[in-house]
């Protein structure tokens, strides 16, 4: 397990990065068009070199079976979420656009762009790997039913062939079949992937310096999002974790993947779909700015619980 020192200087380091992303952006360096831009390159081209620097690692089939259920344990506890989530707000009446992007909200953490870099200074490699399952998890059920609650439109399954889907199954398929990178190919794929950790953090701090600070502490739905999303939810999910044949270093990092804050994607589509835009995305950088605070929390709390 982690010590708490490790843990706090981590979250330093992310500070740190997100400060110069809003600098950045509070003078007008990155503005909100580059921001969009920066983030596709780290979708697109870093995050896949990230998720097959992984298959540098040799795992058993018992590892594999670990990884399968993993996947179903965070395919389960996201359709959940989302359950619970839209069926105690249609009983409280609330309107449409709201429950929709709540869900969304409390749902789907920001597993790539937090809890990635996080968690692989934390636990290594392992982390790579949790998170190509979780990312599978998190897209199948987003670009199914999360995407048809905001648009209304029918499932496609263009919208799962993306590039990390494509890197993840590759990385999948290298590690049953044994398979590794050539040394030069391995180094690149390596040196380009670990680019994550400062692209996304810095895109973080860029699109905090596009939102007025008072703005989204006066939000008070914000702080009960993030409240959910941050504590109470890994918090619930814990006893759950224990069912998973797993290390404890393993369980402790899935469910860092699980307290991550709200994912930037649910302010993407509520915006172009219309869908309480500016609650989304001031609830998103609200519990991105409280991550600091809720995250040792929780690791504190499941380094004792798992033992």
């Amino acid at each position: 397990m982690p010590s708490m020192d490790i843990v706090l200087s981590q979250i330093l380091v992310i500070m740190l990065y997100v400060a110069i992303g809003y600098l950045a952006g509070w003078r007008k360096l990155i503005n909100p068009e580059q921001r969009r831009y920066l983030t596709r390159i780290c979708t697109d081209l870093i995050l896949p070199f990230t998720i097959i620097s992984a298959s540098n690692q040799t795992i058993t089939p018992e590892d594999m079976r670990n990884l399968a259920l993993i996947l179903v344990l965070m395919l389960a506890l996201f359709a959940l979420t989302t359950a619970l989530s839209l069926w105690v707000q249609r009983l409280r009446g609330t309107p449409t656009p709201m429950r929709v992007t709540t869900a969304s909200l409390l749902s789907y953490p920001n597993l790539t762009f937090l809890g990635l870099p996080l968690c692989r200074a934390l636990f290594g490699d392992i982390a790579i790997l949790c998170n190509a399952v979780g990312l599978v998890a998190f897209n199948v059920l987003f670009f199914t039913w999360q995407l048809n609650l905001f648009t209304g439109k029918r499932f496609s399954l263009r919208n799962l062939a993306t590039l990390p889907n494509l890197s993840t199954v590759a990385l999948i398929l290298m590690l049953v079949l044994g398979l590794h990178l050539p040394a030069p190919v391995q180094t690149v794929a390596s040196s380009t992937g670990a680019m994550i950790t400062p692209m996304t953090l810095i895109i973080i701090g860029v699109m905090m310096s596009e939102n007025r600070l008072s703005a989204i502490l006066r939000e008070k739905r914000c702080y009960l999002v993030t409240l959910l999303r941050n504590l109470v939810i890994p918090l619930l999910t814990m006893p759950i974790l224990l069912l998973v044949p797993v290390d404890g270093a393993a369980r402790l990092c899935i469910l860092v993947y699980l307290a991550c804050p709200s994912a930037t994607l649910t302010t993407i589509y509520a915006i172009q779909d219309n869908m309480e835009p500016e609650f989304a995305a001031r609830s998103v950088l609200m519990s991105t700015l409280l991550f600091a605070v809720t995250l040792p929390m929780i690791i504190l709390i499941g380094s004792r619980f798992f033992g």
